[in-house]
């Protein structure tokens, strides 16, 4: 196979959020597969909309990610610029090229008089487009509204009479009648190039060989590649994937379940976890195996991609998310914690000790904040539920407790068995009041294993707070 050169180029217009970040992610996995180059663009033509500040985001989050790319920002390349807003000039030449050819025309029609057109092709039954009002005017014409001072958009004259093929990698041959396409346009009133334009010649002149992105650009590839044809440039492959839903149906937003990729990072998930919950959202590997950027590289196949659309799915997320932490070293889940614990851990307790007691009951560091905070600091009676079952069972019971730890310290079965024979109590009425005043909690890890890690004198004042409320 030869070597992928592909690319990822978000708008800097909000962060990131899973659906971006999975075409990120499989363009890299298609590099890496082919020992080729990952390059990342900055598509921040929209000048109202885009902010620095989210480009320095998209950065940061494809480094959180690991999804590292050998050209672009940071890193640089053979371009000088890889911000679009930045290679102005460029488009420039292409312009005059086009204009030349009398390839791109001026279009004085107003959006008001589009939103006309459109409304009344609807009303007939035809597709709303650009009717091509402006490409066969006069000279005179143009000067006339130039003189007006009016500001003309430009557009690219599609050829009518011909079909535009391309073979996309998933879908097949694709085949689009130059009729059935408007003369879309490639430079705005402003004179900044729109993102069918910009894209395009950037995609080329970068020497992208393989364009991955989703299915709602299919109609957008004809109008590129008959761009790239007019100027004689080279034409990448295509993949167009099928579209990440939310849960109602409709693409993946904020609005119906998507997260920002910052919220990820906050939640505390994995990049690990993402990296192998997304490489399986519409494209099919045949296990859970959990595996690294460059083992899902391995397995990564374009004729695995699905056309059908995908939903977003928490549950599966989280069930990577356990896979990591189930596999992660000790060290590694310390440091992972850290942070949240310093201030809620007493110095007496050894963290390595703590994490692996709580590995198999957190997803999240929050999970082990709130346990932590529950056996450290949080007083039984904060806990309504913990209260009640306190409350319910007297406390004889938890003096009964105490004298057995002091007299049994160091062999909990044998504590348990005495408090069972000196109380009555048995099953769940022995071990949960036991397990709610020691550790505020009515669940999580084995109650000998928190024995282990907590000294005597925390487990007797538990006790003694839960004979006392």
């Amino acid at each position: 196979m030869s070597e992928y050169k592909s690319r990822f180029c978000p708008s800097p217009t909000g962060f990131l959020h899973l659906g971006n970040l999975r075409t990120a992610l499989l363009n890299v996995l298609l590099a890496m597969q082919t020992k080729g180059t990952f390059l990342l663009r900055i598509e921040d033509t929209d000048q109202e909309r885009s902010e620095k500040r989210y480009a320095d985001a998209v950065c940061e989050d494809l480094i959180w990610m690991n999804l590292n790319w050998q050209e672009g920002p940071i890193v640089g390349g053979d371009q000088d610029s890889y911000f679009q807003s930045e290679r102005n000039e460029i488009y420039a030449l292409f312009y005059e090229r086009l204009l030349e050819k009398n390839l791109i025309y001026p279009c004085f029609m107003s959006e008001q008089e589009l939103k006309v057109i459109r409304r009344n092709q609807i009303a007939s039954g035809q597709p709303p487009r650009y009717n091509g009002a402006w490409a066969n005017a006069t000279e005179d014409e143009v000067k006339r509204e130039f003189s007006k001072g009016s500001k003309p958009v430009y557009r690219f004259r599609l050829p009518k009479d011909k079909v535009i093929t391309f073979v996309d990698l998933v879908k097949g041959e694709q085949n689009f009648s130059g009729s059935d396409l408007d003369d879309f346009i490639v430079k705005k009133q402003d004179g900044s190039p729109t993102f069918m334009f910009a894209n395009a010649i950037d995609d080329s002149l970068m020497g992208v060989n393989i364009v991955l992105r989703g299915d709602d650009h299919l109609s957008n590839t004809p109008r590129q590649i008959a761009l790239l044809k007019a100027l004689d440039l080279p034409i990448p492959e295509f993949i167009h994937v099928a579209l990440f839903t939310g849960d109602d149906g409709s693409p993946l937003s904020k609005r119906n379940g998507s997260l920002s990729v910052q919220e990820l990072r906050e939640a505390g998930y994995f990049p690990k976890a993402v990296a192998n919950y997304l490489s399986r959202v519409g494209h099919r590997i045949g296990d859970n195996k959990l595996r690294s950027l460059e083992e899902l590289s391995t397995v990564f196949k374009i004729n695995n991609i699905s056309n059908s659309p995908s939903r977003f799915d928490l549950d599966q997320l989280g069930f990577w998310q356990k896979k990591v932490i189930e596999s992660e070293s000790t060290e590694n889940l310390v440091l992972w914690l850290r942070e949240y614990l310093k201030e809620i851990l007493p110095a007496e307790i050894d963290q390595n000790q703590f994490v692996e007691l709580i590995r198999e009951n957190i997803l999240f560091p929050k999970d082990a904040v709130e346990y932590s905070k529950s056996l450290f600091i949080h007083p039984l009676a904060s806990n309504e539920e913990i209260s009640i079952i306190i409350n319910k069972t007297g406390s004889n019971f938890f003096n009964i407790a105490k004298d057995s730890v002091q007299e049994n310290w160091g062999d909990w079965s044998k504590v348990m068995k005495n408090i069972g024979e000196k109380s009555g109590n048995k099953g769940r009425e022995l071990f949960m009041p036991i397990r709610a005043a020691i550790t505020g909690q009515l669940s999580g890890p084995e109650l000998d294993q928190v024995i282990e890690l907590l000294e005597i004198e925390r487990v007797l004042r538990r006790l003694e707070e839960a004979s006392q409320l």
